[in-house]
């Protein structure tokens, strides 16, 4: 689990850095998010000795205190939180170095670089390998993605199969998201209820994939894209 705290004076914002925090803490970790519309907020917590952030998303052009004097608070009394200043202007960015942020981004346009950096963070943080942690049961569990031939959608859940009859894994989740997700990788969307790790794929056609001694079907939404991944393998 890590904490991530969203400190923001507008809710919409606030809402924004939400969903995308949420999205892109999908392959690492469950994350617990506490949100402040004030800079003052994090300080109380902080003196009341509630405050358990890991990571904090911290405007900066906000009233009452603003974010570069919640940086100098934090850093003063040696809060061992890291940060990551998401604000409207770049004015500001060289005081990134000087309160020790680990990225500065820009809103509202930068939200997918928000995405990005919030990935470096966490790689970073781990250091292991790469790996999906999906919550089965109450527990955290790692799924090490080169270990999975495909994804399978099973109603409301995703199932997921892997190399060498390792245990059955299902958990809940939208194949959009988890596509969405796994971007990055080398997974490909091959139908409305399969994700592929094209690092199994022998072969394939418009209508199957054989991915390891396992066929999964093609559907005429994903045909082209199977078709531009089989031609790129080929040339």
């Amino acid at each position: 689990m890590i904490y991530i705290g969203i400190c923001d004076d507008v809710k919409a914002h606030r809402t924004m850095m939400y969903e995308t925090a949420f999205r892109a803490m999908f392959e690492f970790d469950e994350a617990e998010f506490i949100c402040y519309e004030s800079g003052t907020r994090v300080i109380e917590d902080i003196e009341q000795n509630r405050f358990q952030c890991e990571l904090l998303l911290l405007d900066i052009n906000m009233p009452e205190m603003d974010g570069l004097s919640v940086a100098a608070y934090i850093r003063e009394h040696w809060i061992d939180v890291d940060i990551i200043f998401v604000t409207i202007s770049a004015e500001h960015v060289f005081d990134g170095y000087t309160y020790q942020a680990f990225s500065y981004v820009l809103k509202p346009q930068g939200m997918g670089r928000l995405s990005d950096e919030l990935k470096r963070y966490m790689k970073a943080k781990e250091h292991s390998p790469r790996c999906l942690h999906v919550s089965i049961g109450g527990r955290k569990v790692p799924i090490f993605l080169e270990r999975v031939k495909y994804f399978a959608a099973e109603g409301r859940k995703i199932s997921v199969c892997q190399r060498g009859g390792q245990e059955h894994i299902s958990f809940y989740a939208k194949m959009g998201d988890l596509q969405e997700t796994l971007k990055e990788d080398a997974f490909l969307r091959c139908h409305q209820s399969y994700l592929v790790n094209t690092a199994y794929v022998k072969s394939g056609s418009r209508t199957e994939l054989e991915v390891g001694d396992e066929t999964v079907p093609v559907s005429r939404r994903y045909v082209e894209d199977v078709r531009r991944y089989l031609d790129g393998e080929k040339g």
